[in-house]
């Protein structure tokens, strides 16, 4: 079944080509809600959706679509394969896909590279979500010549992204979900020997290390006790977002260093998925640093 948008629909037409997309998903609420979201979006003209791809060969032969977005469990078949064949026929050789699923890990992730899956969603989905997965989808092979900016941002976005996932506070995050954690986080800069926090701060953010070496620090006699080295991508300062406490320590740059400032905002919210997935890395996080401390031969 194919909904296409209206003249009365009140939404201004546009010259420029618009996408058509089909929905390959056997949950029917799943399709329906998806469906719905997706026909929000100005730059889609169409969408259809089917409960398998049970001759989807044929379909797309007489209802040429530009995106397909499929579930990661079709119903029939392996995802991969599916996506492979589709491909290496002329019907689907340009075809561009969006990957659905509710746990899409790096090894999904690559296996689906590997088809020529362009860009993935995890559940529970958004409408920003949505529109991002079917934009980096419909760039990819979408006809149009990138310009060298434009290449090297997208490299760039790649690069910072990869780094982010060897984090293991964005363990299990989502492209989406990195690229809209760095909207709303903060990157700072630190020149050697400046503080990030004093003992006996509010906190009110936790922080990653991405560039540089960073030390815990203490008064103890009047003399600096360091407590901890920290290297790229360690987590610090989470302790007194989660009990509400003073600084227990100094932050201190022992390099010019640069570090992501997560707010407690971000962390706190209980209905945003992306918070929900960073309170969980923090527990394991904080359990790893209470087992180190207590039995540190488990080092």
């Amino acid at each position: 079944m194919t909904e296409a948008k209206s003249a009365g629909s009140g939404r201004t037409a546009k010259s420029q080509p618009q996408l058509k997309v089909m929905i390959i998903d056997p949950n029917p609420n799943n399709r329906d809600r998806l469906k719905g979201l997706v026909r929000e979006l100005e730059f889609v003209d169409a969408v259809s959706d089917r409960g398998s791809p049970h001759s989807i060969l044929d379909i797309l032969a007489t209802n040429p679509v530009h995106v397909i977005m499929i579930d990661q469990n079709p119903g029939a078949g392996d995802v991969f394969d599916i996506v492979r064949v589709i491909r290496s026929k002329s019907v689907g050789a340009h075809m561009r896909f969006v990957l659905i699923g509710d746990e899409l890990d790096d090894e999904v992730r690559q296996r689906g590279a590997g088809v020529g899956i362009a860009a993935f969603l995890q559940r529970p989905y958004d409408l920003r979500g949505i529109e991002e997965a079917l934009k980096t989808a419909a760039g990819a092979g979408g006809g149009t010549v990138e310009s060298a900016q434009q290449a090297r941002a997208r490299d760039g976005l790649r690069d910072t992204l990869d780094k982010l996932r060897q984090v293991s506070l964005f363990h299990g995050f989502s492209d989406q979900e990195l690229v809209r954690l760095l909207k709303i986080c903060r990157t700072r800069q630190f020149p050697a020997g400046t503080y990030v926090f004093h003992e006996g701060d509010k906190g009110t953010s936790l922080f990653v290390l991405v560039a540089g070496q960073l030390q815990i620090r203490t008064q103890e006699n009047g003399e600096d006790r360091v407590l901890v080295e920290m290297s790229p991508g360690d987590c610090f300062g989470e302790m007194a977002i989660i009990d509400a406490e003073p600084r227990s320590a100094d932050a201190v740059a022992a390099t010019d260093c640069t570090v992501i400032e997560v707010n407690e905002s971000v962390v706190n919210s209980n209905n945003d998925i992306l918070s929900l997935k960073l309170v969980r890395q923090i527990a394991i996080l904080l359990a790893k640093k209470l087992r180190i401390q207590s039995h540190p031969a488990a080092r």
